[in-house]
């Protein structure tokens, strides 16, 4: 009976976009309205109620007209290297510092100041909390192909140089105007600036016959597109390379009597077969040094221990330091460098 009755946490998620029951459709503006007042009192334990929220397209030319003076500026970086704007007005930002610093909204107005790193690094958790909210509020809705996947990225100290930085386009600008706290109550806005033609992925589709039918289809889709965005966050990730030129033991005392200018003597073959390794010194494949369009470059090449290893050995051994496959019989540093010998990066070549 309860399996009948409870719904699965994956059509739960599969649903969060829909639309709420007799309020009428989630469009941007609202979800945008609702995510501002959801994350103000999830990050800032603050009651905010939503005047007004409006949406229209506007031209690259036309974005430093519609923002206000002395307004927080936050460059939003989003799917396909695709960049939005999000600007919080001098009466929102004084808010959100009152919030955090002092847990009340003053009486006073707002100082009439340009906004400092401090001020931007207070707002990261508060600009990234909406951006989420605003995502999984349409993420079953067609409009999160252009609101989805942006989050903070940097802070311009002016609007000026945005027609420099933001590709020239069309943008839909969704203009928010809020009533923060209760006793006072300070007025304030926002301004979500995101490119009008979305790169991001399709919405969650749900499944046929409406909330009641089957979940299968839905629950299907979502996990194809949770498969889609945990693939693009793991792909994404830094994994740590060293290439190791060479590595000699010296006497203590010959170590401490090292002095600047002095010469230390390298193996052989230490350019030939340069080590290059993952995380815990764990060997991946040897290398060549050379040079790229003017610069120092590795030419790895995949001979002799690392012929051997898979692309998940490989990725464990980036990432956790595991050892990769074992080596080839009869191949080490010798034979290495003589497969090396015709491996030198040329021009055009990649390293």
């Amino acid at each position: 009976m309860a399996d009948s009755t409870t719904p699965s946490v994956l059509r739960r998620m599969a649903e969060a976009g829909r639309a709420p029951t007799g309020g009428g459709a989630l469009t941007p503006t609202r979800a945008l309205g609702q995510s501002f007042a959801k994350a103000a009192d999830e990050v800032l334990r603050l009651n905010v109620d939503v005047r007004d929220c409006r949406e229209t397209r506007i031209s690259l030319a036309e974005i430093p007209e519609r923002i206000e003076d002395n307004s927080l500026l936050v460059v939003l970086e989003g799917p396909g290297e695709a960049l939005g704007i999000m600007a919080l007005s001098p009466a929102f930002l004084a808010t959100l510092i009152e919030m955090q610093t002092t847990g009340r909204i003053t009486g006073a107005d707002p100082p009439h100041r340009r906004p400092t790193r401090t001020d931007a690094a207070l707002s990261v958790r508060f600009v990234n909390a909406v951006l989420s909210l605003f995502e999984t509020l349409l993420a079953a809705d067609p409009a999160v192909v252009w609101a989805g996947r942006f989050r903070y990225g940097s802070v311009v100290d002016d609007p000026r140089p945005l027609g420099l930085m933001l590709e020239d386009c069309v943008y839909r600008a969704l203009q928010v105007a809020l009533d923060c706290g209760s006793d006072p109550v300070r007025r304030c806005a926002a301004l979500l600036i995101l490119p009008a033609e979305g790169r991001g992925p399709a919405p969650i589709r749900e499944a046929a016959g409406g909330p009641d039918a089957d979940a299968g289809d839905a629950t299907a889709d979502f996990e194809t597109d949770w498969h889609d965005r945990m693939d693009h966050a793991v792909m994404g990730a830094r994994a740590p390379v060293v290439a190791v030129l060479d590595r000699i033991k010296l006497p203590f005392a010959t170590l401490l009597a090292l002095k600047p200018g002095e010469t230390i003597p390298l193996s052989k073959n230490a350019l030939t077969t340069l080590r290059v390794e993952g995380q815990g010194r764990r060997f991946l494949t040897y290398g060549k040094l050379g040079q790229v369009q003017g610069s120092l470059a590795v030419r790895m090449h995949m001979s002799g221990l690392a012929s051997d290893v898979s692309d998940g050995e490989l990725a464990d051994a980036l990432s956790s330091g595991a050892k990769p496959g074992a080596a080839k019989p009869g191949t080490g540093p010798a034979e290495a460098a003589e497969q090396a010998k015709d491996v030198t990066p040329g021009k055009g070549e990649t390293a």
